[in-house]
């Protein structure tokens, strides 16, 4: 027996589909942007040309002469300073602090920029004499970096080290050529005591350490 009814094949309908729930399910697909590459510029190896410093050389008769200028009245302020430290405090207790004390009370010596206090006159490590372009004058500057000297004063041997860590600087008073002792005011750092005191070095007597001598320039 033959069926006289036809089967139907449902629509299919187009379009996006629905599932519910507000999903959309139309998808769209973005071409990436093309970023553009910012040129880069190769630094340049050429460095800053360096400035040349001129140092400045004086001669034995100019050094003696700027002596006459400034440190004969340095020396003088050092020694005021000395009998003024029996009575009240000096500086700041500090060897840079006399210098720089007696240096305002010299009008005209230029302020010095440690650890160069001036311009340097004489220079020996250990034994040895490294530089000496003028006599060691009163009124010049001594610095002494961890100097150890060694000999005798008179029958008895000492011993005595100075400048150890903290260089030691003081305002020379005076120099004796044939016994190479150098005289120096300088900041006394014993408790109880005045503030400035006078001392003095053997030079032939360094066996380690450095003593340099400046003198002091006019501003």
């Amino acid at each position: 027996m033959t069926s006289s009814s036809q089967w139907e094949l449902p629509s299919i309908p187009t379009g996006s589909l629905d599932f519910g729930g507000g999903i959309d399910t139309a998808f769209s697909v973005s071409e990436p942007v093309a970023t553009p590459v910012q040129p880069t510029h190769p630094q340049s190896s050429q460095q800053p040309p360096a400035v040349k410093h001129t140092e400045v050389h004086y001669s034995a008769d100019e050094l003696v002469a700027m002596w006459g200028r400034v440190g004969v009245h340095l020396c003088e302020a050092a020694s005021q300073l000395f009998e003024k430290s029996k009575k009240t405090l000096v500086g700041d207790g500090t060897y840079a602090g006399f210098i720089n004390a007696a240096l305002d009370e010299t009008p005209n010596a230029a302020r010095a920029v440690p650890p160069a206090w001036g311009y340097l006159v004489y220079a020996q490590s250990a034994g040895s004499v490294q530089k000496r372009l003028s006599d060691i004058m009163p009124g010049d500057i001594v610095a002494l970096f961890d100097a150890k000297f060694k000999g005798h004063k008179g029958l008895a041997a000492y011993s005595q080290t100075v400048g150890a860590g903290e260089p030691l600087v003081g305002v020379v008073s005076e120099f004796e050529q044939k016994k190479s002792k150098i005289r120096v005011f300088q900041a006394n750092q014993h408790v109880g005591h005045q503030t400035v005191e006078a001392a003095s070095y053997r030079l032939e007597d360094l066996k380690s350490g450095i003593v340099k001598v400046y003198r002091v320039l006019e501003a």
